[in-house]
């Protein structure tokens, strides 16, 4: 449940959604994501992961009507030729209507930006920056093809503050906003719609709970403001704010 009600936000109205692939579903807000969606309407959900395995824990987990609308999909999203396969893949079992890119890696840090090794720097940036490029590049031409399409990223909070001894995450998220946003240009009023639901905090999630903040927003918080975006076109989660192409989401109040 959201924990106000108030000024409605929402970036993507006039929806038509039958089918949504999200991407990193296994993952620790993913699993919050995929739950919300399949519980929030008549919808079907690809799931992707690298992991056969935590696809299936995922799919175990589900109600026996939500799991019937599941469909794993283990695949490398984040890399050029695996989003590819992904694309190629969803579209051999009809195609989408939406998009929910959950791709990189949860904290990192490593002391100083000068002092951070040359592979260091160069793997964080993939797996946070240039993933969601090739995931977009893949994805984006399946959904120009359907009216009312949405391609949905999720970021982080760190995009518009330095992260002390952690620099890069800063700069990967900033550079996802910035990607958000040329997109967005570059698209226009699509389809797809180019959004990205950046989530200003840590979250708690099935890995994190053990030591979250009760203050701290939920993977199926996170899941729930998702499906409100997807399915609805707007989410009355508050704090809230829009930033053009962005929704900003904060702690609880």
């Amino acid at each position: 449940m959201h924990p106000a009600r108030g000024r409605v936000c929402g970036f993507a109205r006039g929806l038509s959604v039958r089918t949504v692939l999200v991407a990193g579903a296994a993952g620790g807000i993913g699993e919050g994501v995929v739950r919300a969606l399949l519980a929030a309407g008549d919808v079907a959900v690809f799931a992707t992961s690298r992991s056969a395995g935590r696809l299936e824990a995922l799919r175990r987990g589900l109600e026996p009507g939500a799991a019937a609308r599941f469909t794993p999909i283990v695949g490398a999203a984040g890399d050029f030729a695996g989003a590819v396969r992904i694309a190629e893949t969803a579209a051999g079992l009809g195609g989408v209507d939406a998009v929910v890119a959950i791709l990189g890696r949860g904290w990192w840090s490593s002391g100083p930006l000068l002092d951070i090794a040359p592979e260091e720097w160069t793997s964080v940036l993939d797996e946070m920056l240039t993933g969601h490029l090739a995931f977009a590049r893949a994805l984006i031409p399946q959904l120009s093809t359907r009216a009312g399409s949405l391609y949905l990223s999720l970021g982080g909070g760190a995009a518009f503050e330095p992260l002390r001894d952690a620099g890069v995450m800063s700069i990967a998220a900033a550079g996802q906003v910035m990607l958000t946003r040329t997109l967005d240009r570059e698209i226009g009023p699509g389809p797809p719609r180019i959004r990205e639901l950046v989530i200003d905090g840590p979250v708690s999630t099935s890995e994190s709970r053990h030591f979250a903040d009760p203050r701290w927003i939920t993977a199926d918080d996170v899941g729930q403001v998702v499906a409100d975006l997807v399915l609805r076109g707007a989410t009355s989660w508050q704090p809230a704010r829009e930033e053009g192409p962005l929704l900003v989401i904060g702690q609880r109040r």
